[in-house]
C-alpha cells in the first residue's frame, strides 16, 4: 500500500513539472482545448421533442387573438349602439312609438329603409336594413297628383294588404280581389279611397286596379298620408314590394323587396311610425326646429 501511494506522489509531481514548462503549458491548453469542444452534458433534463412541443404556445396566441377580436368586436357594437340612440334621438317621432320605419333618400330613386324597435328601456335596435325606391322623381314636402313624388314626413299605416293571403298581419288585412280599386282621379267623390267596384257606383275616370298589380302588391301597407283626401294632393301612396334590384322609381310609394315587406307586415301595428326624408342631414335640422 505505501509503495502504491509513493507511486501516486510521484506521477502526480511528474505532471505538475510537465505543466510548468513551455511544452507543458501547449499540452495543458490543448487539454482545455479538448474538453471546451466536447458537448456540454445536460442539466437541465432531456430536450422535448414530440407533435404536442409547441402546441402551448399556439393555442395561447390563438386565445389571445380571439380575446382581442373579441373586444374589438364590443367596441364595435358599442358604437353602434350608441349611434342608433343617437339617430332616434334625431327622430321626433320617436319619443311617439316602439317601432319605426326610417326611409332616407340614397340620390334619384335609390333609398334605404331600416326597421327600428325599441324595448321596455327605451333602448333602440336597428332591426334590418334594405335598399329600396321611391319616386321617380324623388321625393316632396309639397305632393301633388301625377307628379312622381313620393311625400316627405311622418306617417302611420291605416292597413294592410295583399294579392297573398295574409302572412300574419298585426294590422287588419284585406286579401285584394279581382273588384277593388284605389281611386287617383281628383273630381271623384272616392278619390284616395279602396272601393269595391261591385258595390260602388262608379263616378272616377281613373283609378288602380289593386289585384292586378303584381308582384307589387303581393304585400302591401297603406300610409296615411292624404287622409282627408284633399284633391290633387295625392293619392294610393304605399309601402309595397319591388320587382327584382333593376326596378325603376314609383310614381309616390316606397317599395323594398318582398322578403322584407312580408317581414314588415307582421311586425308593424297602428302606433308604428314611417319617417321619409331626402336625405339623413334633414333630420338632425328638423329636430333643431
Amino acid at each position: 500500500m505505501r509503495r502504491y501511494q509513493r507511486y501516486l506522489l510521484v506521477m502526480t509531481g511528474a505532471v505538475l513539472f510537465a505543466c510548468s514548462g513551455t511544452a507543458g503549458t501547449t499540452a495543458c491548453a490543448q487539454m482545455n482545448e479538448d474538453r471546451a469542444v466536447r458537448p456540454q452534458e445536460r442539466t437541465d433534463g432531456p430536450e422535448e421533442k414530440g407533435p404536442g412541443i409547441g402546441l402551448k404556445d399556439k393555442n395561447t396566441e390563438k386565445a389571445e387573438a380571439k380575446q382581442e377580436n373579441a373586444g374589438e368586436q364590443k367596441n364595435a357594437g358599442e358604437q353602434k349602439n350608441a349611434g342608433e340612440q343617437k339617430l332616434m334621438g334625431n327622430i321626433a317621432a320617436a319619443s311617439e312609438t316602439d317601432s319605426l320605419i326610417l326611409v332616407v333618400g340614397q340620390g334619384g330613386a335609390d333609398i334605404s329603409l331600416s326597421y327600428h324597435t325599441k324595448n321596455e328601456e327605451g333602448i333602440w335596435t336597428e332591426e334590418f336594413e334594405t335598399m329600396g325606391r321611391y319616386g321617380k322623381n324623388g321625393a316632396t314636402d309639397d305632393k301633388k297628383e301625377g307628379d312622381k313624388k313620393t311625400p316627405l314626413g311622418t306617417y302611420r299605416f291605416t292597413m294592410a294588404f295583399g294579392v297573398k293571403e295574409n302572412p300574419g298581419s298585426i294590422l287588419p288585412y284585406h286579401r285584394l280581389t279581382d273588384t277593388d280599386y284605389w281611386v287617383d282621379d281628383p273630381e271623384s267623390s272616392h278619390y284616395n279611397r279602396l272601393v269595391d267596384s261591385r258595390s260602388t257606383k262608379k263616378d272616377w275616370k281613373s283609378a288602380e286596379h289593386m289585384a292586378a298589380m303584381v308582384p307589387f302588391y303581393h304585400y302591401g301597407l297603406a300610409l296615411d298620408y292624404n287622409s282627408d283626401c284633399v284633391p290633387g294632393n295625392g293619392s294610393a301612396i304605399f309601402l309595397h314590394c319591388m320587382n327584382g334590384t333593376a326596378d325603376t322609381g314609383t310614381s309616390g310609394c316606397v317599395k323594398v323587396p318582398e322578403e322584407y315587406m312580408k317581414k314588415l307586415v307582421t311586425s308593424v301595428d297602428e302606433d308604428t311610425r314611417i319617417v321619409i326624408v331626402s336625405d339623413i342631414s334633414r333630420l338632425e335640422q328638423e329636430n333643431g326646429r
